[in-house]
């Protein structure tokens, strides 16, 4: 890892697609959180400032809580150079609250700006709370602020003398770095739940003082909200080796397509028809919206992601040289088959299974969250970087409440609006479903008059 760079958070810093369609992400484990904490009695998080511990781990930290996880969040400092009760330790308080119940605060007074001074002291207290039984959550070494620098120099003390797992965790470091800079071996991926995502979104909106921009740039401008608001969460495992092999086993594979098929055709064992896509209006009328919401009548070569019993494939023959389908249930390519021959029709799962091929328009519909964050961000990155110059990404997906699956439409389209270096050429939102386009402008009417 590189030195950091100066910086101010005035500074828009590393802007989103730049982060997200990085190559680096491609071999990049996910760690196993539940082994680590099934080792581990206690999870102790030290923050340098209040806010530091949401914007990084905020999803993870509810998630946590609500296994009845011990977690402890460490506040090193106030935030602020006056006493005690200032407003940041108030918000704190309330954002912990919205973490969950089971989410503990210690406060310890240190001098904000400080840290660096008071190491020694900050390694001594936090000795007292950490044993070999602890993982140990802390900035980054190369965060780029000096509290958070410091912090972490006493985290890898304290984790060595107790023999406890550390872990740390990026704040900073999104701003100022860029993928070049990032040392990708380290880099560990969370998948937190709807309901930890939601959470962390609450509790950051409990920080005001740093989402203020009344007199000045906010601290926790909109750059650092759009890292914050990832469907995923992101950890570093130690520069120490000796550390970060304690850690580094604790990864979990990418699921296998029979895993990712079997809720779906479980659902297709007595009927070829279990969404009823053939008749109930509102699937009538999506597919009818995504077609029209088709930046051009004509494409070369069409790829749909899901595309399930065919019903959207079998429509896009007519506007497509090509159609290509994949779906991960092979009961579902069944029933597609039988519907038609003109599509090509591939079974397996984003987003390993992708075709290594470039395509005019690529289209998510009502599948994005049926991902979880990893493999969201993963199979959005795929498709962007299978998309010709003037291709385009559709994505459609109802916007009504989800249950028992990893993320829901909002939280699909606000993470494709992060990732996406296209501007967004078209959308359509009522109070069922939201239909976007990213792709470059393009006037139907003019290339048709051209065409004339």
């Amino acid at each position: 890892m590189v030195e950091a760079r100066p910086f101010t958070h005035r500074e828009a810093g590393t802007d989103e697609p730049t982060w997200l369609l990085a190559a680096g992400w491609d071999d990049v484990a996910r760690l196993d959180l539940d082994t680590l904490t099934r080792r581990c009695a206690r999870v102790v998080v030290l923050a340098p400032h209040p806010d530091d511990e949401t914007l990084a781990l905020g999803a993870t930290l509810a998630d946590l809580g609500a296994e009845d996880v011990e977690v402890i969040v460490v506040f090193a400092t106030h935030g602020g150079r006056g006493p005690g009760s200032t407003p940041r330790r108030i918000e704190a308080e309330r954002a912990m609250a919205t973490l969950g119940a089971h989410v503990q605060a210690v406060w310890w007074d240190l001098p904000d700006g400080g840290l660096p001074a008071a190491e020694q002291e900050l390694a001594r207290r936090l000795a007292e709370l950490v044993d070999s039984h602890t993982v140990l959550l802390a900035p980054a070494e190369c965060d780029g602020h000096s509290d958070h620098d410091a912090a972490a120099r006493a985290a890898e003390a304290v984790a060595r003398a107790c023999s406890a797992t550390l872990l740390n965790y990026p704040v900073w470091l999104w701003h100022w770095a860029t993928p070049e800079d990032l040392q990708w071996s380290r880099v560990r991926t969370l998948s937190p739940t709807l309901a930890g995502l939601r959470a962390k979104e609450s509790a950051i909106g409990c920080y005001t003082s740093q989402l203020d921009a009344s007199e000045d740039a906010p601290i926790v401008g909109p750059s650092m909200l759009r890292r914050a608001h990832r469907a995923f969460e992101t950890v570093l495992l130690p520069a120490d080796p000796d550390l970060a092999r304690r850690v580094a086993g604790h990864v979990i594979g990418p699921r296998a397509r029979d895993d990712v098929a079997e809720p779906f055709d479980a659902m297709l064992t007595g009927t070829e028809d279990p969404w009823h896509l053939d008749d109930f209006v509102y699937e009538r009328r999506r597919l009818g919206l995504v077609l029209a919401c088709l930046g051009r009548e004509r494409y070369q070569r069409v790829l749909e992601i899901g595309c399930a019993t065919g019903q959207l494939s079998e429509e896009l023959i007519g506007r497509a040289d090509t159609v290509v389908a994949l779906d991960a249930s092979a009961r579902a390519l069944q029933v597609a088959r039988q519907k038609t021959d003109a599509v090509r029709w591939i079974c397996g799962a984003v987003p390993a299974d992708l075709p290594n091929e470039r395509f005019d328009a690529i289209i998510l519909s009502e599948v994005g969250y049926f991902l979880d964050g990893p493999e969201l961000v993963a199979t959005l990155r795929a498709a962007r970087r299978r998309l010709t110059v003037r291709g385009e990404i559709v994505l459609a997906h109802w916007r009504g409440p989800t249950r028992g699956i990893p993320l829901d439409g909002r939280a699909v389209h606000r993470q494709a609006a992060a990732l996406m270096d296209l501007p967004l050429r078209a959308r359509y939102e009522d109070v069922d479903l939201i239909v976007e386009v990213w792709g470059e402008p393009v006037s139907v009417y003019r290339e048709y008059r051209g065409a004339s």
